[in-house]
C-alpha cells in the first residue's frame, strides 16, 4: 500500500484526503475503528475474522473470560493470576451498525484491549501497530485455548486448584 492508496480521516469521521483511485470507499468499518481511536486513545485498530474469536463468542454469554494462561501477559496490563475479560456485542446485518453497542462495550469493560462481535470476529486495538498486532496474537490464541479447553471440560476463567 501506498499513501495515495489510503484515505485520511480525522476523528470524527470526516474524510481529510481521498486515494487517487476514485473507485475505493472507506470502509463500513471505519466508525467501528474512530471509536477505539477515540474512547481508548487507540493508535491502531485491527479487525480480524477469526475463527477462535468466532467461536470464543460462541461460548461467551455476555464477556470472554479466562485466568491464568500464559498468553494472557502478552496484553498490556494483564498478569498470569487477573482475570482477562473481553465483552461480546451482538452482531448486525452491516457492520457500520455495530458502531453504538461497540463504544459502549469499551465504555463498559475499561480495561479490553479488544471487543469481541458475536458469529462474527473481533476489533482489536493497541498504542500503535506493534502493540495492537500483538494484542491480536495473543488474543486468538487465548479466544482457540479456552475453546479447546472448555471441549476439555476444563472453565478457564476459574482459578486452577
Amino acid at each position: 500500500l501506498l499513501a495515495e492508496d489510503m484515505f485520511t480521516v480525522d476523528l470524527d469521521g470526516k474524510v481529510l484526503n481521498h486515494p487517487s483511485d476514485p473507485s475505493l470507499k472507506l470502509s463500513a468499518c471505519a466508525p467501528l475503528f474512530l471509536n477505539a481511536f477515540r474512547l481508548r486513545d487507540a493508535g491502531a485498530v485491527l479487525h480480524s475474522h477469526s475463527e477462535n474469536a468466532l467461536l470464543a463468542t460462541l461460548i461467551s454469554e455476555e464477556a470472554f473470560r479466562c485466568t491464568h494462561l500464559e498468553m494472557m501477559k502478552g496484553i498490556t496490563g494483564v498478569g498470569y493470576h487477573d482475570l482477562l475479560e473481553v465483552p461480546v456485542i451482538e452482531n448486525t446485518a452491516h457492520e457500520c451498525d455495530l458502531a453504538d453497542s461497540m463504544a459502549d462495550a469499551i465504555r463498559a469493560w475499561p480495561k479490553a484491549h479488544a471487543v469481541l462481535v458475536r458469529r462474527h470476529g473481533v476489533y482489536v486495538w493497541g498504542q500503535d501497530w506493534v502493540q495492537a498486532k500483538t494484542h491480536a496474537e495473543c488474543y486468538d490464541y487465548l479466544f482457540g485455548a479456552v475453546v479447546r479447553m472448555r471441549q476439555l471440560g476444563f472453565d478457564a476463567s476459574r482459578t486452577p486448584s
